[in-house]
């Protein structure tokens, strides 16, 4: 695993954030000329992460070519982080690429710090079948979080998934509670 070295831009914090709470390993980094290339596995998982420095605007032309880059190596999928604004064709077609787009409104600090932001996990399907027949509930019953929320993008959680918050309280201990990602 290669080390992470300090981030420095805003699009190399929002890349840091993502690796560590996807539990990426680092398996090399390229730099070329107005991008860094990330090659990240996770298990038999492999991923691409291209960090765009200094673009204003993400068109479908960088989309295509990381899904290229996802074809043509033995990779599951493929992550753009930029500062810039994606085009509508980029962002309507990236997720059919396998693409997903890292928007420049994700925080660049770790909000998992903060006082107030509880442990979030994405629960495994035998976790979810667990909790709906402990609560007589249907995952969607649940109070829900959006799929775009800076929360879910640091996780990497998709529509259909459930996370389980860990709250801490001075009053009532340590309690659970569970969010449906739409």
């Amino acid at each position: 695993m290669a080390s992470m070295k300090k981030a420095h831009t805003l699009e190399e914090k929002r890349a840091a954030l993502i690796i560590k709470y996807r539990s990426f390993n680092v398996d090399s980094v390229e730099k070329e000329e107005d991008r860094l290339v990330y090659s990240l596995s996770r298990g038999d998982e492999k991923y691409l992460m291209h960090i765009l420095m200094d673009k204003k605007t993400v068109g479908i032309a960088f989309i295509r070519e990381l899904r290229d880059q996802v074809e043509a190596g033995d990779v599951t999928g493929g992550i753009i982080v930029s500062d810039g604004k994606y085009t509508y064709s980029a962002r309507s077609n990236a997720p059919e690429m396998s693409i997903e787009l890292v928007p420049s409104s994700l925080p660049t600090f770790d909000v998992f710090e903060h006082a107030y932001v509880p442990l979030h996990e994405i629960l495994t399907d035998e976790e979810k079948k667990e909790i709906s027949e402990k609560f007589h509930a249907e995952p969607f019953q649940f109070p829900w979080i959006r799929s775009t929320d800076p929360i879910s993008i640091i996780l990497g959680a998709k529509p259909g998934d459930v996370l389980r918050v860990t709250h801490k309280s001075e009053t009532a201990g340590k309690y659970l509670s569970y969010r449906y990602v739409v």
